[in-house]
This record gives structure tokens, sequence and C-alpha cells, in this order.
């Protein structure tokens, strides 16, 4: 009897709306406002600890050694506003990374500086925690973890350079004697364009060999990961502007809609003529082949009046539709009759039944290659042979 009631008592508690914890919403704004905040308030520390030197609470090995640590935490929130939208585990672990390096080095070499920075970041994560799960509902092998976990390792390898050869300071000649010249020496090692400072003792030698094992790899991967995208961007941003170009320049040319076999077949026929033809398509694969090949070509949906117009169809002698489905081939007669009146429309029809539909919707002349095919091959098998 206790027994039981125990547990009617527990379903009630736990089916209590009044007693449930509302779910935490995760807003990707004003997280990415945060950590960029805290961040910029980071790296401003680190430059401020670089240039006025304040006493440390107590000596360490690692005493003035603050600024490069809170430098790139500061430097990888940064770049980590930009991915908390992405909601990544990538995301999440360098958010966490970011932070661990300010806590440690003020715990190593704590100042005025440093114990700002750790204060920063500590409630930085207390702001961040309760939307941990949020982090886990994007992909942890897409692009964009990648993109993050190729600058965590760039921006811990620059640390590693910087601090090792401040560590080893008396170890390279000249001497490494301030944080200028070992960003100096680390970039330029890693970048393999050599610097004037060269190891005079084992443990340089050593440091040295190591920073251009791992600095090397990275910085190329970096290069790859993060500038490809944008040059991929540029160049599709020129070839768009050419192509506009060129499409403004181009009168007097047959548009075929489709990438198909009646499509094709009328694309090389009117080529052979002489005659300046235009391929439109929304399949990327087969426009990419037939531009390769030396048709002009245009990816975009035939049925869309913005996508006809910077095709030019009030400058062409004749459109071609010869798509996938009679639904598709209907929809881009009409929007192309209703374009432009007086343009020549030929309509390739799947089925018997379209041809019309295709008519009453503007096409001039509309075509069953079934039909046709029908009509050959029976005048073939009529035919008499000649004796």
């Amino acid at each position: 009897m206790t027994a039981g009631a125990l547990g009617v008592g527990r379903s009630a508690r736990s089916t209590d709306p009044a007693r449930r914890r509302p779910p935490i919403v995760y807003r990707a704004p004003a997280l990415a406002m945060l950590t960029g905040g805290v961040g910029a308030l980071v790296l401003l520390l680190a430059l401020a600890s670089a240039v006025y030197v304040e006493p440390d609470v107590y000596r360490d090995f690692l005493s003035g050694y603050d600024p490069p640590f809170d430098a790139i935490a500061g430097l990888l929130l940064l770049a980590l506003a930009l991915r908390v939208r992405d909601r990544t585990p990538a995301a999440w672990i360098a958010s966490l990374v970011a932070p661990g390096l300010t806590l440690f080095i003020a715990a190593l070499s704590p100042n005025a500086f440093s114990i700002l920075a750790a204060i920063a970041s500590t409630v930085y994560v207390s702001f961040l925690y309760p939307y941990r799960t949020g982090f886990y509902r994007g992909t942890a092998t897409g692009p964009e973890s990648t993109e993050l976990f190729v600058l965590l390792a760039a921006l811990l390898t620059l640390l590693f350079g910087m601090v090792g050869s401040r560590l080893l300071a008396d170890d390279f000649t000249p001497p490494i004697q301030n944080w200028t010249q070992s960003l100096y020496f680390t970039v330029a090692t890693i970048s393999t364009n050599g610097s004037v400072y060269s190891p005079n003792g084992e443990a340089g030698y050593w440091f040295t060999v190591l920073l251009i094992l791992f600095g090397v790899g990275t910085f190329l991967t970096a290069v790859v990961v993060l500038f490809l995208p944008f040059l991929e961007r540029r160049l599709r941003s020129i070839s768009a502007r050419v192509e506009r170009a060129q499409m403004e320049e181009l009168s007097d040319h047959v548009i075929v809609c489709g990438t198909g076999g009646e499509a094709r077949a009328t694309a090389d026929a009117l080529r052979e003529l002489g005659v300046r033809t235009l391929v439109l398509s929304v399949d990327a694969s087969a426009i990419e082949a037939m531009r390769s090949e030396g048709y002009r070509t245009h990816l975009g949906e035939p049925s869309s009046e913005e996508v006809l117009r910077t095709v030019g169809i009030g400058r062409a002698r004749a459109l071609v539709v010869a798509l996938e489905s009679d639904a598709e081939n209907l929809l881009t007669v009409l929007t192309a009759r209703g374009m432009a009146p007086g343009l020549r429309i030929v309509a390739v029809a799947k089925h018997t039944k379209t041809l019309p539909k295709l008519q009453k919707a503007g096409a001039d002349e509309t075509i069953s290659l079934v039909n046709v095919a029908a009509k050959l091959v029976s005048a073939a098998a009529l035919e008499r042979p000649a004796r």
C-alpha cells in the first residue's frame, strides 16, 4: 500500500507541468555577440599586458608569458563567434579550449591582466554552459567543423612557437628578446621563409625541428581549408559577371530548355547549322558537361521569369522547350509566352495527350517524338524495296 502510494506520488510529481523545467532556447545571435565581445576583451587584455608589464603575484617559470596565451584565446573566441550558429561539436570544444588557456596562464602567471581575462572567460563559460546541448545538433564532420579544427590547430601551433622561442631565447642567435620577435620567428619558420634567428644549442635545434614538422603541415592545411573557399567564391563571382556580360551581348539566338536526349540532339543540330544556341537547365552536371564541349549554357530554372530574362528571351530568335516532364514544359511555355508574345516557341511533348495543352499555353509548334517516330517507322515498313 505504501509502495503503491509512493509510486503514484512520484508519477504525479513527474508529470506536473508546473514542476517541469522549461526547455532552454538556443539563441545563436546572442551567443555569437557574447563570444565575440569576450574574445575582443581577452585580446585587448593580452595586448595591454604586452605593453604595460604588470608584476606577477608570484614567480613561476611561465611568469610574464600571459600575452600569447590570452591573445590566442581571444583570437579563437573571435573566430568562434562566426561559428556558434553552426551548433557543431567542434564549436563547443573550441569554446572550452579558449577559456582553458586563460585559466591556465592565470594560475601560473597571475597578474591584473591575466586574472581579468580568466574572469571574463569563466563568466563566458557560465553563460554558455546551459546551451551545451544545442551544439550537438550540427554535424561533427562538416566543412564548418573542419575549418574550426584547422584554425584551432593553427593558433595552438602559433602559441607553441611563440612560447617555446621565448623560453629558449638564449639558444638562438641573436637571442629572441620580446614577443614581437618570437611572433616573427614563428611565422617565418612555419611559412618556410626562414628568419634571422638561428638555433645555436641542442634544445634550440630540437625545438626548431618540431616547429617545422608540426607548423608547416598545419600552415599549408590552414591555407587550403580556410582560404580556398574564399578564392572559389571570388572565382564564381568573376565567372558570373563574365557570363552576365556575355548574355547581354547575345541576340538572335535559340534557347534550348533541357539537357535530355531530345534537347541535346536539338542543340547538336542547331550548332551544325551554325545557329547561336544557349542551353538552359537546372541539371548542374549536365550543364557543366555541355559547357566543357563548347556549348553556351546557363544554370537555372527555365520557367523562371528572372532566368529567362537573364538569357535574353527578349532578343532570342526562338525557344525550344524539351524538359523532362510535360508539366515543366507547360509551365515554361506559359511563362515564356507571357514575357515574349512574338517569340517563336517550339515544345516537345512526352505524351501525345499533352499536345493540345501546349498549344493552348502558347506554343507555335508542338511535336511528339513518339508520333514522329511512328510515322517514320510505318513509312519505312510500307516502302517498296527497289528492284
